[in-house]
Formats: C-alpha cells, sequence, structure tokens
C-alpha cells in the first residue's frame, strides 16, 4: 500500500513534465468572473499555459481537443488560509482533485513551502500555485514537545517590541514573502508598528487578531488587508476595554447578541471603506462546532456546549452575507492544517472544504455567482495577481475547472468536475480520481 501511495505523486508529474500540447475546449460554456456574464458555445485555447484565444474561433491544427458541450468552465479556485506545513505535501493532489489550484499559506515553514513550490514550477510534482507568509508574527507563547508543537515553534517569529515588528518584517520581506501574517499574541505596540512596516513595504497584511489588544476596528484601521477567522467578530467584543492581561467582560455568546444587524452593519461599511477584505473560515468553525455536536449523545458536558456553538455558527453565515450586502469582499478559505489522524476531533479538509464554504456563503445571501467570485477574482485581487489569475481572458494562466452542470443555477454543481486544467495540461476525471 505505501509503494503505491508514493506513486500517486509520480503519476501526476509524468502528466505535468511530458510536452505540453495546444489545448483546446470547445462548445463550452464560459462563466466570466469580471461581467458575471455566462457565454455558451465558446471555444478556448490554451497554449504555454496560458489562454491565447476564447469564443468563436478556430481549432489549431493538432490540438488536443476536448469537449465542453453541455458543460461550463471556470477559473480554478483559491483556498486563502491554508497550513501545508502541518498537513504536508500529500494535501497537493487533494487540493488538485477539487480544482483548487491557488493557496495562501499563512504560516508555515518558509524553507520547506519554497521547496514544493520550485518543484510545482519545474513540474516535479503537480500542486497549486502557492503564494505564502512564511512563520506568521506573534507575541511570546510556550510550545509543547509533540511534534506539532515543535512544527509551531519553527513556524513562527518572536516579537515583544515594535522594534522587533518591523525587523521581521523587513526580513520576511527580503526572503521574498508574498504576505504576513499576524496571530494573536502581539502586544498592540508591536501589532501597529507590523501594520505601519507592511504599508510602507507594500507587503499585504493578514490579521488573526490580537483579541485581548487590537480590536477588529483597530486592525481595519491600520490597513490590515485580510481579517481571517468569523469569530473574531465575537472576540473583539469580549476583550473590549479589557486592559492587557484583564480578562474578558463578555463571554461568546453575549457577544454575539451585540452583534445586531445595526450594530454589524455599522462595522461592515468602515471596513469597506478602509478597503478591509474578510476571510471567514466558515468552516473551519464550522469543524469547532461539529466537535460539540459530536460529544454532546456521550456526554452531558458538552450540551450546552454544543447549543451555543451552533447557535454561534448559523449567525455566522448570516453577518458573512450581511457583510457582503454591506460591500465587504469577501474571500473563500479553510483553514486545513492539522491532520485528522493526530487530534480527536473534526479538522477541514483540503479541497474538498472550499466547495462546502462557498455553498455556505450561498446560505447566508450570496448569489452564486458571488460565490464563485469570492473564490477566484476576488482573492486574485488581494493577492494583486488579478492581471495574470482569477479569470478567463486572453493572456491569462489556463488553471481551469470544468464542470458537468452549471453552477450559477446550483453552487454544488461545483463538485461535478468533470477535469481540471493545470497550468494549461487537461487532467480528466480519471486522471483526477487516481
Amino acid at each position: 500500500m505505501k509503494k503505491a501511495m508514493l506513486l500517486i505523486p509520480l503519476l501526476f508529474a509524468a502528466c505535468a513534465t511530458s510536452s505540453s500540447p495546444t489545448l483546446a475546449i470547445t462548445n463550452v460554456t464560459v462563466i466570466d468572473m469580471v461581467t458575471s456574464a455566462a457565454h455558451p458555445a465558446s471555444t478556448v485555447i490554451i497554449r504555454g499555459g496560458n489562454i491565447v484565444a476564447i469564443g468563436a474561433v478556430p481549432v489549431p491544427r493538432n490540438a488536443r481537443v476536448v469537449d465542453g458541450r453541455g458543460k461550463y468552465l471556470i477559473p480554478a479556485f483559491f483556498d486563502m488560509h491554508t497550513h501545508v506545513s502541518f498537513w504536508g505535501a500529500d494535501a497537493f493532489p487533494r487540493l488538485v482533485r477539487f480544482g483548487v489550484l491557488a493557496i495562501r499559506d499563512l504560516g508555515g515553514d518558509l524553507d520547506e513551502l519554497d521547496r514544493w513550490r520550485a518543484e510545482i514550477d519545474r513540474g516535479d510534482r503537480v500542486g497549486p500555485r502557492i503564494f505564502r507568509a512564511g512563520p506568521y508574527l506573534d507575541g511570546p507563547k510556550e510550545y509543547d514537545s509533540s511534534d506539532n508543537g515543535k512544527l509551531r515553534a519553527k513556524t513562527t517569529i518572536t516579537v515583544r517590541t515594535a522594534e522587533e515588528g518591523r525587523a521581521a518584517v523587513d526580513s520576511l520581506k527580503k526572503r521574498g514573502v508574498d504576505t504576513i501574517k499576524t496571530h494573536n499574541a502581539l502586544s498592540k505596540e508591536a501589532y501597529l508598528a507590523i501594520a505601519d512596516e507592511c504599508k510602507r513595504q507594500r507587503l499585504p497584511l493578514a490579521t488573526h487578531l490580537a483579541s485581548p489588544t487590537v480590536t477588529i476596528e483597530e486592525a481595519s484601521d491600520v490597513g490590515a488587508t485580510t481579517i481571517e477567522h468569523i469569530e473574531m467578530l465575537t472576540e473583539s467584543i469580549c476583550f473590549k476595554d479589557v486592559p492587557p492581561g484583564g480578562k474578558p467582560t463578555k463571554g461568546p455568546l453575549a457577544a454575539l447578541d451585540d452583534l445586531t444587524d445595526a450594530y454589524a452593519s455599522e462595522l461592515f461599511r468602515r471596513f469597506a471603506r478602509n478597503g478591509t477584505t474578510y476571510d471567514p473560515t466558515l468552516v473551519a468553525y464550522r469543524t469547532f462546532m461539529q466537535e460539540a455536536v459530536n460529544l454532546a449523545p456521550k456526554d452531558p458536558r458538552y450540551e450546552k456546549a454544543a447549543a451555543g456553538r451552533t447557535k454561534m455558527f448559523n449567525r455566522f453565515v448570516q453577518l458573512v452575507g450581511l457583510m457582503h450586502k454591506n460591500g465587504v469582499p469577501v474571500t473563500t478559505g479553510s483553514d486545513f492544517g492539522i491532520r485528522p489522524e493526530t487530534v480527536p476531533y473534526p479538522v477541514p479538509d483540503p479541497g474538498s472544504d472550499l466547495h462546502d464554504e462557498l455553498k455556505l456563503f450561498v446560505e447566508g445571501g450570496f448569489t452564486p455567482m458571488e460565490a464563485l467570485q469570492s473564490a477566484t477574482i476576488v482573492p486574485a485581487r488581494v493577492l494583486r495577481v488579478a492581471d495574470r489569475m482569477g479569470s478567463i481572458e486572453r493572456g491569462k494562466e489556463a488553471d481551469l475547472i470544468l464542470l458537468d452542470a452549471d453552477p450559477l443555477t446550483d453552487i454544488a454543481n461545483t463538485r461535478k468536475i468533470a477535469g481540471v486544467v493545470v497550468r494549461g495540461r487537461f487532467l480528466d476525471r480519471a486522471e483526477l480520481e487516481k
């Protein structure tokens, strides 16, 4: 079995490294993420990993032809919150299988991530395009002696002062990171210095809120590019006006009650004015809810937790829809990283759970088109690569998903994948299932 498992990446690599012919996807409905239009009976020509023609265009001689009749073509998806160093490289074929061909890694071993990225770029490994923060910036913490604890210590830069924060940003900038990620133990002075240095260095800033010291309003006001995790909305309220080292004055459910539509809408309009994007990672909170729901029938102590987390999760889904309604750009992220066999509770799954995130967005009030945009063109804009990714346009990179059914009529149809175009090479369903 181990030998067979090892052969899977080699099979993918063979697909990636063999000569890449011109690819023509014919008679397909192209879904336009920029104009929100659907263009039926289109032909898409791909050569050298890029889209070279779209529309009623002739098929080049000797092209590999994929018949798209009755099918729908969309850009590949972005997962904007991942931790691949914690899951391992076998996340890559899973991501490709589900059409997730770009990831933003927000806390990992930078040397390892760059090695994987180089292997993918060379065609030695099939996987997504990796945008990475490398180690995230955090305040002092103790890590346990487990393998997971050791890895967390390795994937973190400890920042105690404003000066250390600026130095850390400068150091990571010199290593070519795509974004900076902060975590929840930073002092206010350190976070503000990091935010200012990111602005000066023209680096995007992904913020896991330092709830005891920085409010969500402050993070947005000082230029957080993205705020991570939906539960930061309630955490910020819990710690509002609490001095450093103090205990929260409210619990999560009481904070949730404060998040009325009127209060939340005012907050979200502030995000929109500041240009703050939100990455709610709803599927990650769903696993937290599911843990209590699974345990409640066996242990009465979890009954209250199950009811409380379920209430919060359902309201969080509504709040993501309200964010979008108030003009906040929202992106898809799963927060996968912890492997399921290492913990006794549910965890996000690479690739598959991103489709669930889309479904949750629609449940919250997005149209299917708006949900698709949150996984394609919106992340491309956040990562400043919309000139080459995130939509099906001439000159853009050919990372695409071919669907058997229309995702605009039912967002669940994103799971009906007939094939995936990875850097210009078409992998059909049989190849993906390997």
